[in-house]
């Protein structure tokens, strides 16, 4: 009896794929990856499963194994509209772009006309930025400062901060902003702009304790970069070189 294979969160498609490492079915690495249970366990040992050397397929219609294709050789339906031979990657959902990139050796989110990959950062990027961009040496293959997750294996968009070359997955971007954090997680360059009166009118409604009135502080302005030494302490500091509060102790 053929155990059934749940349906994907991640593609749709008309197949399920066999584990090289396990040489169970699901439909598709990311399932497989979910479903790690560390060494110790009783399922597979292999926490991410190889895309590449997958050999076998099963129809999710006939369930008819076959090495990977796009067509059925039994039933003859078509498995996805779009179909990697090298990532062994189906897409069925109308709404996902999806190209495969030779230089980032996977599939990427997007069309593939409208970007371009960057040798130096190590990943696909729109061409508006091309010129804009800030690069660093394979940044995008480390993790998102927030979610932790590797950029460059990632199913979902990511974006360069403004004023920085980290990359963030966008939606972890959306988050920062939402809760009000104005800096880049890793170098606490500034990503977004408050205003600066609002800080003073804070600062003025703060009083601070008769032991700490005298305290002598050093900081360093995360705008302009410049320390400022031996000032009085006070939870809001503003940069004697550019007068910006975006300041940290």
């Amino acid at each position: 009896m053929i155990t059934p294979v749940p349906d994907c969160p991640h593609y749709q498609r008309n197949c399920d794929k066999k584990a090289p490492c396990c040489g169970k079915f699901y439909p598709c690495r990311l399932c497989h990856d979910a479903n790690y249970q560390g060494p110790n366990s009783d399922g597979c040992k292999t926490e991410i499963m190889d895309r590449y050397n997958v050999t076998v397929i099963r129809c999710r219609q006939c369930l008819c194994e076959q090495p990977p294709t796009n067509q059925c050789i039994s039933c003859k339906i078509q498995f996805a509209t779009y179909f990697c031979s090298i990532c062994n990657l189906y897409e069925d959902d109308p709404k996902k772009d999806v190209y495969h990139c030779d230089e980032c050796k996977m599939c990427r989110r997007g069309i593939k006309e409208q970007n371009f990959h960057c040798k130096v950062c190590g990943i696909c990027l729109n061409k508006k930025n091309q010129d804009s961009h800030k690069c660093l040496d394979q940044i995008a293959d480390t993790n998102c400062p927030i979610c932790l997750k590797n950029l460059k294996i990632s199913t979902t968009y990511i974006a360069q901060l403004p004023n920085c070359a980290h990359f963030i997955h966008t939606l972890c971007l959306n988050q920062l902003v939402k809760s009000n954090i104005r800096n880049c997680p890793i170098c606490s360059i500034p990503i977004i702009e408050i205003e600066d009166y609002d800080l003073l009118a804070e600062a003025a409604k703060i009083i601070i304790p008769t032991h700490m009135q005298n305290l002598k502080v050093s900081y360093l302005c995360l705008d302009c970069r410049q320390t400022t030494n031996d000032i009085c302490f006070n939870y809001y500091l503003k940069c004697s070189k550019c007068g910006s509060y975006n300041t940290k102790q």
